[in-house]
């Protein structure tokens, strides 16, 4: 009888320190939800909002694969007559990604501040990676773009990203392809950062994107790749600049077979 007494005793303490345990656990998991909330609110609080200037009009849209993802964009004009654009996809998901594309996100703003040539940018980010984060597997890709309306040109410097893709109504697309290894990598020669140009006219349009709007699958495994992204892109033309971005995710959803596999980013631009 006491043997019996003694197990139940035994059970009761082990139902009561299991409901202990489930109770910690659950106060654990708010917790880091809460700060997942925070962490995603930070990081969505760097997407620039639509813009309408009197030489740009601009939108974006960005749908992380999990709360918080890698991707991050900017826009940013530091006098009347210029726009920069930079895009940048770090390799991963989650907290560790979305702090790094919000450090980047800093440095690129300040380079911007100065006026920074595009090849600068990526040089200058390139150095900054090696200092704070060689060894450490971090690596990204990233692209800058300097629009100067008064010269009607773009000047584009990309590390191993897509090439954004140049849109007019009375000419093929044009990619604008990266030039310079991704960052994170061994620090090139500086003579061999390079940088591009080529003119843009009123009403051409650009767009930026990450590589998760193209890598997608379909049911019979057929990625849509880039020149199924540049068709879809060419296909809006004749939509207004504001929904174009709707467009191009709702037909991307429709080819896509299963979740999203990546975070998926996509600014688009129009020269007025």
């Amino acid at each position: 009888m006491e043997s019996t007494c003694s197990q139940n005793g035994e059970i009761r303490q082990l139902r009561e320190r299991c409901a202990a345990l489930e109770r910690e656990l659950d106060l654990f998991r708010h917790s880091q939800k809460t700060r997942l909330d925070v962490t995603s609110q930070v990081h969505r609080s760097l997407l620039p909002k639509p813009i309408r200037h009197d030489r740009i009009w601009i939108d974006v849209r960005y749908v992380p694969v999990e709360e918080i993802g890698g991707d991050y964009c900017q826009v940013r004009f530091p006098d009347s007559v210029t726009c920069y654009i930079t895009i940048c996809d770090v390799m991963g998901h989650g907290t560790a990604s979305a702090l790094l594309a919000t450090r980047i996100s800093s440095e690129v703003r300040y380079g911007i501040l100065y006026r920074m040539e595009p090849a600068d940018l990526v040089q200058s980010l390139q150095r900054f990676m090696i200092e704070h984060f060689q060894g450490a597997e971090l690596f990204l890709t990233f692209f800058a773009a300097r629009i100067d309306f008064d010269r009607r040109e773009i000047a584009w410097s990309g590390a191993g990203h897509p090439g954004p893709l140049l849109l007019s109504p009375a000419a093929d697309p044009q990619s604008l392809p990266s030039q310079n290894m991704p960052l994170g990598l061994d620090l090139p020669d500086p003579s061999a950062v390079r940088q591009d140009r080529t003119p843009v006219q009123p009403g051409d349009r650009l767009f930026f994107f990450t590589d998760g709007l193209y890598e997608v699958i379909d049911a019979r495994g057929r990625q849509l790749g880039l020149d199924g992204f540049g068709k879809l892109a060419q296909s809006t033309m004749g939509c207004d600049l504001f929904e174009v971005a709707d467009r191009v995710f709702q037909e991307i959803q429709q080819y896509q077979y299963g979740p999203d596999a990546d975070d998926q980013t996509l600014v688009v631009a129009e020269i007025r």
